[in-house]
């Protein structure tokens, strides 16, 4: 059975770029971060409620590698990949092409649930832990970023 990432398509605006049509390097993070949300959403879990309950997920380390520009007008296609779970944290291999299907950007990061109250990370609930480990791909260890 072959492997296929969770993804998400958009645009890339006039907002999202700079004075040269370039798409500015910090927008990258933010659409990694909508495919992170998607992905979440596909678990059934609403962000909102995880807020009202005051818990939630947050970055707690990054790493990305820039291989092109995106630019006005590219319709980019952005994966999800969850390739390693624990109790409090996983880890996300994400990639975004371009509409020629050209690497422009790949970055790996942990996330970690936390108790917002006090900022300390916490146990998952088991369900997360569940859909995330069935979402990794048979050989997680063949993805990440090598800077």
């Amino acid at each position: 059975m072959s492997f296929s990432p969770f993804s998400i398509k958009a645009r890339v605006y006039y907002e999202d770029t700079d004075a040269g049509g370039i798409v500015y390097y910090a927008n990258y993070l933010k659409f990694s971060e909508r495919c992170r949300t998607e992905w979440l959403r596909g678990s059934g879990v609403s962000q909102q409620k995880l807020l009202e309950s005051h818990f939630g997920y947050v970055i707690c380390d990054i790493k990305g590698k820039y291989h092109k520009s995106a630019k006005l007008d590219d319709v980019l296609t952005i994966t999800c990949i969850p390739i390693k779970v624990r109790y409090t944290r996983i880890t996300f291999y994400q990639q975004i092409f371009n509409q020629n299907a050209e690497l422009l950007f790949e970055l790996q990061c942990n996330i970690a649930y936390v108790d917002l109250n006090d900022g300390r990370p916490v146990a998952m609930p088991e369900e997360a832990q569940v859909y995330t480990k069935a979402q990794m791909p048979e050989n997680p260890e063949s993805y990440g970023v090598n800077l």
